[in-house]
């Protein structure tokens, strides 16, 4: 289950969200898990990374690979 630490819907996410993900068995069905959220919620313009146990840090996608997460 992915939730976030806001009281954000997934059409208001923003990029600097935060997302927790309860219940995977491990990083790689964590990451499945958002990868399908992001999906399901129409938010193609979104990344992730993992950034501690269950948490994933959201950022905006850039169509140029000279621009990147900071």
């Amino acid at each position: 289950m992915v939730s976030t630490l806001s009281n954000n819907t997934a059409i208001t996410l923003k990029p600097g969200a935060v997302l927790t993900v309860t219940g995977a068995h491990d990083e790689s069905d964590a990451k499945k898990e958002v990868a399908n959220f992001l999906q399901l919620s129409k938010r193609d313009d979104l990344g992730y990374f993992l950034i501690s146990k269950d948490y994933f840090l959201l950022y905006l996608k850039s169509g140029s690979s000279l621009h990147g997460v900071a």
